[in-house]
């Protein structure tokens, strides 16, 4: 009797273990990442399927997600929803098994119609919707990051592609009236030092296009470098380092 009481118990301690270990698994991973750049920040929110099944998650609205950006004294300084209308009905997402989906959003460091200071940052972003088979409580995540200091040399920078090549474009306020710009991918350099030359010198700003002959095509992790040199020693001043998407 005591034997079959023993294996009695022991199933049950067994039993329960297991149950503990499956509970504990969160069967949706979400997490955020902010990227900043020279004039703005790119944010990546992750949803991973960490259960053994696919899910659908059910969303109100088509708000996905909603997300705030803190400045160091706790104040919000940007609301991704603010501003933006979202359809009121019920959307569904389906996450295969063992699934990610990355969305992804931006924030170009306005505040108030100005640039927000430079300094730390917090975002804290919220999943809207849910699995009422897996879970039934908002996700969330937070991450810091760190707004530079405005290029004084440099703004306004937007990279288009048309029919494959790549065009540069932007405001510049520079010594002389010029700067130079180069393109590498982390290991070549595609397009060596090169002059550019605007209407005006600084204080003023010049509108600049520079087109990219030589980049054709798509092609991943390429870099391009706008920059100054001393006039005195050549060193490199005020760099503006801007990724082609």
């Amino acid at each position: 009797m005591k034997a079959i009481l023993y294996i009695l118990i022991c199933s049950i301690l067994f039993m329960s273990s297991s149950l503990t270990v499956g509970a504990g698994r969160v069967p949706l991973i979400f997490s955020v990442d902010a990227l900043p750049g020279e004039e703005g920040v790119e944010i990546q929110l992750l949803l991973y399927n960490n259960s053994e099944r696919d899910m659908n998650i059910t969303f109100p609205t088509s708000q996905m997600f909603e997300f705030t950006i803190k400045n160091e004294k706790g104040k919000v300084v940007y609301r991704y929803s603010e501003g933006k209308s979202f359809l009121q009905a019920l959307q569904t997402t389906e996450l295969k098994r063992r699934g990610t989906k990355i969305l992804k959003e931006s924030w170009d460091y306005v505040h108030g119609g100005n640039r927000a200071p430079a300094g730390d940052y917090t975002i804290e972003a919220v999943l809207m919707g849910e699995d009422m088979n897996g879970f039934n409580h908002p996700l969330r995540a937070t991450a810091s990051f760190q707004i530079p200091e405005e290029n004084p040399s440099f703004r306004n920078v937007k990279i288009r592609e048309i029919k494959g090549v790549y065009t540069v474009s932007g405001q510049a306020r520079v010594s002389n009236g010029s700067f130079y710009y180069s393109v590498e991918d982390g290991h070549r350099v595609l397009i060596p030092e090169t002059f550019q030359k605007v209407n005006k010198e600084a204080p003023n700003w010049s509108d600049f296009t520079i087109i990219l002959n030589q980049v054709k095509g798509k092609n991943d992790n390429l870099i391009v470098s706008l920059y100054e040199r001393d006039a005195g020693d050549g060193k490199i001043v005020h760099p503006f380092v801007i990724a082609i998407p």
